[in-house]
């Protein structure tokens, strides 16, 4: 099928995000691991710097707290409008489309902004919804290329890699080798999997299916993660 532009743009975007959860992933993994606590324990200076980061983590969560009601209120609204959108029209396979990808960018949003299990337990659920509407979508309209993806990446964020990854596989071994942002993201679960070769791989045919072209705004990323693998970012 023809992707028309909304669906263009919904792929650049999700392409976007992606590189983003891979940075932020890399961030945490610096922060979490590069410092150690300052201080002697039993010391007054010891005593007063605890204190001082109890109230600075009070304040961190109740942050952390408004920025997901903030998350649920914005994508939430704008979730309930495409449901009324697709109760009005039950049959529109737009209309369906939407609302799964509603649910896709409140899930994703959740997850940036989750601190705790709960939090987590919370964008797993919206994604999880997300799969079911592209499961509907999906069974009428098999080739949707674009909702193919997304679908596996909302696996993918749910904990399920092994069946994002197979999703992918299938998508660019029998749906369409040439779908750009299909290899992009293969290569992304690829990589946060460990399988540096095939995200290699995967990056490097990203690119190429891209072109010169590039119409789906792909070609950066990819380029960008198969230059930090191979050390010449």
């Amino acid at each position: 099928m023809a992707f028309n532009a909304q669906q263009t743009s919904r792929v650049r975007a999700i392409v976007l995000m992606v590189a983003l959860v891979v940075v932020a992933a890399v961030a945490l993994f610096v922060v979490t691991g590069g410092f150690a606590p300052a201080g002697t324990a039993g010391s007054r200076g010891s005593a007063a710097t605890g204190e001082a980061t109890g109230a600075e983590a009070a304040g961190d969560d109740a942050s952390a707290a408004d920025a997901m009601e903030t998350v649920d209120a914005q994508y939430g609204t704008a979730a309930q409008s495409l449901l009324a959108q697709l109760e009005q029209d039950p049959s529109n396979p737009t209309a369906l489309l939407n609302v799964a990808n509603g649910y896709f960018d409140w899930g994703v949003a959740a997850l940036n902004h989750a601190t705790d299990d709960d939090d987590r337990a919370h964008a797993t659920e919206l994604l999880e919804q997300a799969i079911g509407y592209y499961d509907e979508y999906l069974a009428d309209n098999a080739g949707a290329k674009s909702a193919l993806v997304d679908r596996a990446i909302c696996v993918f964020y749910t904990g399920d890699h092994a069946s994002a990854i197979a999703a992918l596989e299938d998508l660019t071994q029998n749906v369409d080798p040439g779908f750009a942002p299909a290899w992009a993201n293969l290569g992304m679960f690829y990589e946060n999997d460990g399988r540096t070769d095939d995200a290699r791989q995967a990056y490097e045919t990203a690119i190429e299916a891209a072109g010169d072209a590039d119409a789906y705004g792909v070609r950066d990323y990819a380029q960008d993660r198969l230059d930090a693998l191979n050390g010449t970012s």
